[in-house]
């Protein structure tokens, strides 16, 4: 049978049309993580020679693999810091467009494994595919500009599918050899690409394992009609790997015990009960998306600290049981529609299992869907299709009319990430609860030069959220601007100092940033208050278990103690933060920079041989060893040092300058 040319042209009018609805989104800000982890592309000045580019490409810092993959991409639009969003945006609007492409490709073959003819099997994943592409829960993926990191995981699981599942086909049809190289590389180097983009990439052997189970193997018998030989395959490339991401969860069970909060506000228990009712919240917006735009800032979350408190967790927990019930028991139907509903339900729920559930993440973001709903639709496409004939078209007028809805819907959420002001408006007006949208609404107030409204924000948020400092330093900020503070906004920063979560990375940015505008030009707390704020921070408990605030701490304090004219004691600090553990090899030469700054050169050269040169006893494997041997080995370190002795030698050298009669 001939392939018809009509769902190819569908398919690229269902790109163009995504192209255009996000199209509005191009022009909007960074935001939240993107100012975490893409600064350090400018880390070593624009990149041009190679040992620049590795050294970006091995600076991360998001996961366990510090995602080289996705840190590699940037550098397609980019080489340094700062840039304009605009571009890395568009990027990630073509990724999402060839991750439809691809879904689109690995849909055909679920078509055709579930029995359908090319032409039906075309169709369906063309729909199926186009419902996904257009889905407005992807803006605050696609238009997110870090979130290339969850979109390239996605890519290289989907093609490592569509290998898996086209390889299965090609099994059938008598064609072992590349049968067997598909299905290899579409596993081994999918699974790779994708856990180098973002770690949750590792659950494609468990996603093969499930298409497996519900598409080739519903009956078990596959022994009997593939051959002995595959079923060992399988054993090495599916099986085996899913097991050792199984064999990880179990690691992490002991977590929900534990107590323990990991730098959060909630136990590991408490997420995991959380999760059950945030996965209805992602499916009701799968399902029912809306013209709202739930936006980046979910901190306003009840948590659930049992199954009765609240209620809803219970009926939750039991609605997500009943849905793994449904999904097991559907496995063995014989209709390719139910088993299609099994393996969406399926494929949805195992897609969640590192990110919603016991790892101490972030509660809820809307591109933890992005990959699990890959398969979302293709129940309700092959319906579609399979109800289609010459005679009763009303599923064509269906399926023409989601994709318009969703599209329209998408257009507008894309349109609202372009204009940041009003975004900021729209999220607080829908988290009025939220600490993190009321103080983004107030930095854009206090920018405009609105303090009024942004100081009655914040005052508000602060009432609600007493023992959150990032709001706090954002209102210590505004009384820098507007010259003024009241007077308990001193003690009340004091109190966190001692006690709030320093050792968030959020917090801990923010506090730092508070310190530094302290240390410049805020004199409204008083001179001393920055030096008050360090100690206090530094007796905090959180802080005494995180060298890395210790360190960023102690540094602080030197250059006060700098300011203050105590040089000696500054000296002592820095040889204190060096000597924590973790130390990166240019914090050395930034203190004693900092030191010949203050015109303390003597203790510059003292600290420099007082503390060994750290990049002879580089070792190790992980990301950041790998990142500082490729800096080390490039020279930079070497010469940067060799730059400052000379410069310090030649001002220890110089004849001081005549006084002034």
């Amino acid at each position: 049978m001939r392939m018809s040319w009509k769902p190819g042209l569908v398919l690229a009018a269902l790109l163009l049309l995504a192209y255009g609805v996000y199209w509005p989104g191009l022009s909007g800000a960074f935001l939240f993580d993107d100012f975490g982890n893409l600064p350090p592309l400018g880390d070593y000045g624009p990149i041009q020679h190679a040992w620049q580019a590795w050294a970006w490409i091995t600076s991360g810092f998001a996961g366990p693999t510090g995602r080289p993959i996705a840190l590699a991409s940037f550098l397609l639009d980019t080489r340094t810091w700062p840039v304009s969003p605009e571009g890395l945006k568009h990027t990630n609007l073509l990724i999402h467009l060839f991750n439809g492409l691809l879904l689109a490709g690995l849909l055909h073959a679920l078509a055709r494994g579930f029995g359908l003819d090319r032409r039906r099997a075309a169709w369906v994943a063309v729909l199926a595919a186009g419902l996904w592409l257009l889905h407005p829960l992807w803006v605050s993926t696609t238009l997110y500009v870090i979130q290339r990191m969850a979109m390239l995981a996605a890519l290289f699981v989907f093609a490592g599918l569509w290998a898996f599942v086209q390889g299965r086909l090609w099994l059938r049809a008598g064609k072992p050899v590349r049968a067997y190289v598909a299905m290899s590389l579409g596993l081994a180097l999918g699974t790779l690409l994708a856990t180098l983009s973002k770690e949750n990439g590792a659950l494609l052997p468990l996603l093969a394992w499930l298409i497996e189970a519900f598409v080739f193997d519903a009956d078990g018998r596959a022994l009997d009609r593939d051959g002995r030989g595959f079923v060992w395959w399988r054993r090495v490339f599916v099986y085996l790997p899913s097991a050792l991401l199984l064999a990880y969860l179990a690691y992490q069970l002991p977590l929900l015990f534990s107590g323990q909060t990991f730098g959060r506000d909630f136990t590991p228990a408490e997420r995991l009960l959380t999760e059950t009712r945030i996965l209805w919240d992602y499916l009701r917006e799968l399902w029912l998306p809306g013209l709202h735009d739930g936006g980046l800032f979910n901190d306003d979350i009840r948590l659930s600290t049992s199954l009765w408190q609240p209620l809803s967790t219970l009926f939750a927990t039991l609605g997500l049981l009943g849905l793994i019930a449904l999904a097991v028991g559907l496995r063995w139907a014989r209709a390719p529609l139910a088993r299609s509903i099994g393996l969406a339900l399926g494929f949805y729920l195992v897609g969640q299992v590192l990110e919603s559930s016991v790892i101490p993440l972030e509660l809820m973001f809307e591109h933890r869907n992005y990959l699990p709903a890959g398969l979302m639709f293709l129940p309700l496409a092959l319906w579609l299709v399979e109800g289609t004939t010459t005679t009763r078209r009303w599923p064509v007028w269906v399926a023409i009319a989601l994709c318009v809805l969703l599209a329209g819907l998408t257009a507008k959420r894309a349109e609202l990430w372009g204009k940041p002001f009003t975004q900021a408006l729209v999220w607080a007006q829908e988290h009025p609860h939220s600490a993190r949208a009321q103080s983004y609404l107030a930095n854009f107030w206090e920018k405009t030069g609105n303090y009024p409204a942004a100081e009655h924000l914040l005052n508000a948020a602060f009432a609600e959220h007493p023992d959150d400092l990032l709001v706090l330093a954002n209102r210590a900020f505004l009384a820098c601007e507007m010259g003024s503070a009241p007077p308990t906004l001193a003690p009340a920063l004091l109190s966190l100092a001692r006690r709030g979560d320093l050792a968030q990375n959020v917090t801990a940015y923010q506090f730092d940033t508070f310190l530094g505008r302290l240390q410049t030009d805020c004199p409204v707390f008083g001179a001393d208050f920055a030096m008050q704020l360090v100690n206090a921070a530094l007796h905090n408990p959180t802080v005494a278990d995180d060298p890395t605030t210790q360190r960023s701490l102690l540094s602080r304090r030197a250059q006060l103690e700098l300011a203050a004219g105590q040089p000696l004691a500054a000296y002592d600090d820095f040889i204190a933060a060096l000597r924590l553990p973790g130390t990166e090899p240019g914090a050395r030469l930034l203190f004693a920079a900092t030191l010949a700054g203050a015109h303390q050169q003597a203790l510059a050269l003292k600290l420099l041989n007082a503390v060994p040169t750290p990049w002879q006893q580089e070792s190790g494997w992980s990301m950041a060893a790998l990142h500082r041997r490729i800096v080390t080995e490039a020279g930079f370190y070497q010469e940067s040092e060799a730059h400052l002795r000379r410069v310090l030698q030649e001002e220890l050298a110089a004849p001081a300058p005549a006084a002034a009669p």
